[in-house]
């Protein structure tokens, strides 16, 4: 192995410890209780970091199991640090008066509406700073629209936040009121309409003759007498054999 090779995958090793064990909301990554993350989203992260944009799930499954497996320990799509000492969320933490999330451009229109809600075992990031906020926000789309979180409105409201590091907070929802963005455009693109179904026949569906194997559909030609069939002469075997001895005579 190449002394670069070498040092590229000791350093790969180095920033998964860190990033996984020592200081995972510095990634904008949050790990569940017993450490895990998933690896979809550990590479969105590592992407974001200079000279690790090359990083595929292949180059961190080998890390784990070939080249510190008594650091890493992956487990099927998660993966985690052995050692892990990161900073615990802490509830009850009280937010800036406005907090920020990127959201995804085509998910603005609905979730202005209905409000934010966090996915099973995965709570809002909200970013205590724009930039923070649109550059997590970025892993999701291209160009995230940047929303606003009126968060001292939200906690009259109910909501608990916990802080992450110094920079991150999490809640499980958060209510359309305290929301604030960009103006829907006033002519949105009209949904496609559904295409209709065709109606289910109410009795039993026979299959078709010409489906099923040693089967032919008879014709009501094939009813007739073969002479009655056009191009078809009457044969008859007894004017046959008349005509037969007439012409030896």
């Amino acid at each position: 192995m190449s002394s670069r090779q070498d040092h590229k995958e000791t350093g790969l090793v180095k920033i998964l410890v860190y990033a996984l064990g020592v200081a995972p909301h510095e990634f904008g990554l949050v790990a569940d209780a017993e450490g895990w993350v998933s690896v979809k989203e550990l590479l969105k992260a590592l992407h974001d970091e200079d000279g690790w944009r090359g990083v595929r799930e292949t180059m961190i499954a080998d890390a784990a199991t070939r080249l510190a497996p008594n650091e890493l320990e992956l487990d099927g799509k998660r993966i985690r640090s052995r050692a892990r000492r990161p900073p615990r969320p802490r509830p009850g933490a009280e937010p800036p008066a406005h907090v920020y999330i990127g959201l995804r451009r085509r998910a603005w229109p609905a979730l202005r509406d209905r409000g934010l809600e966090a996915r099973e075992e995965s709570p809002l990031l909200l970013a205590a700073s724009r930039e923070l906020a649109l550059r997590l926000g970025r892993r999701r789309d291209a160009e995230p629209v940047l929303v606003t979180v009126q968060a001292q409105r939200a906690m009259d409201l109910g909501v608990m936040f916990s802080g992450l590091g110094e920079e991150l907070y999490l809640a499980d929802w958060i209510p359309a009121e305290c929301l604030m963005g960009p103006p829907l455009p006033e002519n949105l693109p009209a949904k496609k309409p559904a295409k209709p179904k065709p109606d289910k026949p109410s009795g039993p569906v026979m299959p078709s003759p010409d489906s099923m194997p040693g089967s032919f559909i008879v014709q009501q030609q094939d009813l007739d007498k073969p002479y009655k069939r056009k191009g078809i002469e009457k044969r008859v075997k007894w004017k046959d054999e008349r005509r037969k001895g007439r012409r030896s005579k």
